[in-house]
């Protein structure tokens, strides 16, 4: 032990918390004074003195080369620390401005707690600085100094009194891995607070708009309902007048079922009942006549429309699904004029009345496969054509409408009545003209009474004819008509017009009841309104212009259900557009024209059959007989397109 220490030289003893620089330069010089080339030749020196052995280094020579050798290698460690030593610490004191014999090292302090001491003391046995706290902590748990054999007292422990105070140094927070990840799930966690609270305000806000909206929508909504009720009672109102002054003028007048003579028995004053309602005739004017025969039909219809039941035989919606092409008529009219605008089949379902560009009206048989007759007499263009149900068949009145500004009034010839007679002998002629318009004529209609018919003219104007050709009625409104269609109880009139309204219109009051927008934001043949009839049920009547097909319900006075092509026909080019559109007679059916014929049933719309025209577009359509068991449309082609379900 005493030769290793003699090796280590002044080395060993170094205390380090006492080095200086100065210091640590002596021992290392002194550490270096004995070279390893001296102890070599002292040893080579020795052995060439023993002559007894050459080649061979005596005892004591061997043992001074193991001396020096050890001798070295203890040099070389002590000279390799010693240089890492010197050189920290010449870089710790480089680096601090506070001299080196001034600083302290708070080594075992650092072990024991990690921390600089907030009352530091001073082992007196090792001279080491330690937190007071912890070492007594320690030497009650262990009873000697930290790292140390040494038994420690409090009576060992020199407290320090700093100056100044010594500052506890920040606690380093982003310095490693396990700062970070703690640094940044805080930071996640105050993000995610905000969010919450953030989703919580959105969710109230949202909450107290979607109440707001609520209660905007439930005011529009019963001021929509308000308002409707007001218009209806307003309409209830307006047809309660009309009904109760007929009814006040019927009352006025004798009963005729009063003034019949039911047993034989003559009337008191002398007259039978014939005698009576010719005297009753005689003293009311022809348009008192009128108002008391449209009084009576409406009276009369409205009953029977409340106990009305389905025809016995019409044909299911089924069966029209199986709808097809049966019959193709062509040339009906001159070519030169190609075009049919009016379309009528009699209540038998044989007769077909067409109005033409040609200035002609020709009833076609079905049954007989041929032309009947051809109404000749007006100069212009025929704009609509009409049966008047006055009778069965060939019996029928015909009445038309003409771009010359007349309606004629065309009765069946004699020959018409006789079963045998031949096509030639079948005819219609000339009963009266009617010139009350200065425009042309846009349509025709017939009162349910089968007395009366109205017309209407391009220059808003409207009227009611007697079949003997006495205008009874008459009036006009403010825009310019297209089409005109009577109620099926007679009271009313229904005027489309070319600016895209429909009007109906009292014909005793000679006002307008109501107007009903059909089409908005169009002008010019887009804004007509190209089609208009009522269904047999009184509340129903549907409207067509070129991009829409509508019913309307004259209860609520508002549309029911709209079409647009797209939706009747999507595949329709871009020139494709409504013509037309009619109920059947039992009020089941209805018929929409663009370029196909599409039949629907009522109440649910469906579509039961979509039927082609062919290369050119329909203008018209009609149903044929009381059960619908067929439909007719006439193109511009001058030919008739018959449509029914499939024989099964």
């Amino acid at each position: 032990m005493d030769e290793q220490n003699t090796v280590l030289g002044p080395a060993a003893n170094l205390n380090l918390d006492a080095v200086t620089r100065a210091q640590a330069e002596a021992a290392l010089e002194q550490t270096i004074q004995c070279p390893l080339s001296q102890t070599i030749d002292t040893a080579y020196t020795a052995r060439d003195s023993n002559k007894d052995t050459p080649g061979e280094i005596p005892g004591d020579s061997c043992s001074i080369l193991r001396q020096s050798w050890a001798r070295y290698t203890g040099y070389a460690i002590v000279g390799f620390g010693v240089g890492t030593l010197v050189g920290m610490i010449c870089f710790d004191m480089a680096g601090s401005s506070t001299p080196r014999a001034t600083r302290t090292i708070p080594i075992v302090s650092i072990i024991v707690s990690g921390e600089a001491p907030t009352e530091p003391v001073i082992s007196a046995k090792t001279g080491r600085i330690y937190e007071k706290r912890i070492l007594l902590k320690y030497m009650e748990e262990h009873g000697r100094e930290p790292q140390t054999e040494h038994a420690l007292s409090a009576d060992d422990m020199i407290s320090v009194d700093g100056a100044p105070p010594i500052v506890r140094p920040r606690p380093p927070t982003l310095t490693s891995v396990p700062a970070l990840l703690s640094t940044f799930q805080n930071e996640w966690d105050a993000v995610v607070l905000e969010t919450f609270a953030l989703k919580q305000q959105y969710e109230q806000v949202r909450r107290e708009l979607s109440q707001a909206l609520y209660q905007n929508d439930a005011a529009c909504r019963v001021v929509a309902r308000l308002v409707r009720e007001r218009d209806e009672a307003r309409a209830a109102l307006a047809a309660l007048n009309v009904q109760v002054s007929a009814s006040a003028e019927v009352q006025q007048k004798p009963n005729r079922a009063d003034q019949m003579d039911v047993d034989g028995t003559p009337e008191p004053n002398g007259g039978d009942h014939k005698d009576q309602k010719d005297q009753d005739h005689g003293e009311l004017s022809a348009e008192d006549t009128y108002y008391e025969r449209a009084a009576e039909t409406s009276r009369v219809l409205s009953a029977m429309r409340m106990k009305r039941e389905t025809p016995a035989g019409l044909v299911t919606p089924e069966a029209w699904k199986t709808a097809r092409e049966a019959q193709t008529v062509e040339t009906l009219h001159t070519t030169t004029k190609p075009g049919i605008v009016g379309l009528d089949v009699d209540r038998s379902g044989d007769l077909a009345l067409t109005a033409g560009l040609d200035n002609h009206a020709e009833v076609f048989s079905r049954s007989r496969d041929q032309t009947l007759a051809t109404l000749k007499g007006h100069t212009k263009r025929v704009t609509s054509a009409a049966w008047v149900p006055n009778a069965s068949g060939l019996s029928a009145h015909i009445v038309t409408g003409s771009a010359d500004k007349s309606v004629r009034v065309w009765g069946p010839k004699p020959a018409n009545s006789d079963d045998d007679a031949s096509v030639r002998a079948i005819g219609w002629t000339k009963l009266c003209i009617i010139k009350h318009h200065t425009a042309e004529v846009v349509g025709v209609a017939v009162h349910p009474s089968n007395e009366y018919v109205a017309s209407a003219a391009a220059d808003g104007s409207w009227a009611v004819h007697s079949l003997q050709g006495e205008t009874v009625v008459s009036g006009t409104v403010d825009a310019p008509v297209s089409r005109i269609a009577f109620h099926p109880d007679g009271t009313f009139l229904g005027l489309g017009t070319r600016d895209g309204q429909a009007k109906i219109v009292d014909v005793k009051q000679r006002q307008v009841l109501a107007t009903l927008d059909v089409v908005a934001d169009a002008e010019g043949d887009a804004a007509e309104v190209n089609g208009l009839h009522f269904s047999e049920n009184g509340y129903y009547f549907v409207t067509t212009s070129a991009r829409e097909a509508a019913v309307w319900d004259l209860r609520k006075q508002k549309k029911t259900k709209v079409w647009e092509l797209k939706d009747l026909a999507p595949d329709a080019e871009a020139e494709a557009a409504f013509t037309a559109a009619r109920f059947d007679v039992s009020g089941k059916y209805l018929a929409v024209v663009a370029d196909r014929v599409v039949v629907l049933k009522v109440k649910g719309w469906a579509q039961l059959a979509e039927l082609p025209v062919g290369e050119f577009p329909a203008r018209a359509v009609a149903w044929v007989g009381d059960t619908a068991s067929a439909v007719v449309a006439a193109t511009m082609d001058n030919s008739l397109h018959y449509y029914e379900p499939a024989q099964e």
